[in-house]
């Protein structure tokens, strides 16, 4: 009988698949292009990893607003703010 390959060492649940420092350049380069549809799927993407980052959260608000989905903008500010009501405080959102 033939010996048994080695399996190959698969990443553990723990560690995500792409680097949060890789996705924070990635959401670098989207803002700088202008590029707010892809800011924002990278801004969920690191939110999925660190749920709490207050820079991913802050990208994705601003980008929001950057491409005119203004009221996706200020549901996130709603949502983020029952989270972290501290952290929103700046936000002066004026709803008529």
């Amino acid at each position: 009988m033939a010996p048994k390959g080695k399996e190959k060492p698969k990443p553990s649940a723990s560690q995500p698949a792409i680097a949060i420092e890789d996705l924070f350049t990635a959401l670098n380069r989207h803002i700088d292009r202008s590029e707010f549809d892809q800011a924002i799927k990278v801004a969920d993407q690191v939110l999925a990893i660190a749920p709490g980052d207050e820079d991913a959260i802050r990208c994705k608000i601003v980008a929001l607003v950057k491409d005119d989905k203004i009221d996706e903008a200020l549901l996130a500010i709603s949502a983020y703010s029952r989270k972290f009501p501290n952290d929103f405080s700046f936000f002066k959102v004026n709803k008529a």
